[in-house]
């Protein structure tokens, strides 16, 4: 599951006040005010960042000293490294693709399990065994598929298992939706058409983001310079 917006801005507010590398003494009624929100709000919010892993809660008699965990400063980052993306960039620079979710052919999770351990050496994470097939719209949309494809790419190197040739994956780093960092991959060997991508990431994308077949959907290349800096 995603982290929500008054959640992330929940871990900003209490970074912004010293709980990123120390705990910091606070009351619920300070943390409303800095959020906004009511004192019950803001107690609600709290204990549902503890709850999820993103804060450690101390009580005491002056207050809660509250503490970002490693995950909440992951969550943080990952907001952080996204921004600068957007920041850096030129707009004319961003290469921006426009596609719909498709039915893939079903052999997706089984090359994505044969493939796992070369991704998550790559990709810096174990992809979900599947892939998210997605047709690109138009041609404005397919100029930026051949404008991905001219950018630097990650290469995944093949392999021999069993008698098998298993050929290299070509891979884009890419955002989906502004949400969920994924990859799109494509092999040597394919039987999709040129205006279908695959796309894998850390997480069932289908369940994670409500996307049925139809769904319209936007990718973002991350440049390689930037992929690699994190």
């Amino acid at each position: 599951m995603m982290i929500s917006p008054e959640m992330w801005f929940t871990l900003f507010a209490l970074a912004r006040k010293g709980a990123f590398h120390r705990g910091k003494v606070m009351t619920t009624r300070e943390l409303g005010e800095i959020l906004g929100v009511s004192q019950q709000t803001a107690s609600r919010r709290v204990t549902d960042c503890v709850d999820r892993g993103y804060v450690n809660r101390i009580h005491s008699s002056s207050g809660m000293i509250l503490r970002l965990t490693d995950r909440g400063r992951e969550e943080l980052r990952t907001v952080y490294e996204a921004l600068e993306i957007i920041f850096t960039l030129h707009a004319e620079d961003m290469i921006v693709i426009e596609g719909t979710v498709t039915r893939g052919l079903g052999e997706g999770a089984y090359y994505v399990d044969i493939y796992a351990e070369r991704f998550e050496k790559a990709l810096g994470f174990r992809p979900f065994p599947g892939t998210l097939n997605v047709k690109v719209n138009d041609d404005e949309s397919q100029k930026s598929v051949n404008a991905m494809r001219s950018s630097p790419p990650l290469i995944v190197s093949g392999f021999v298992s069993d008698g098998r040739t298993f050929g290299d994956v070509t891979c884009y780093r890419v955002r989906l939706n502004d949400q969920i960092d994924a990859a799109v991959i494509i092999a040597q060997r394919t039987h999709h058409s040129s205006d279908i991508l695959e796309i894998i990431a850390p997480v069932n994308l289908r369940d994670e983001l409500g996307l049925d077949d139809g769904a319209d959907v936007t990718l973002t290349v991350i440049p390689l310079h930037k992929a690699t800096t994190s």
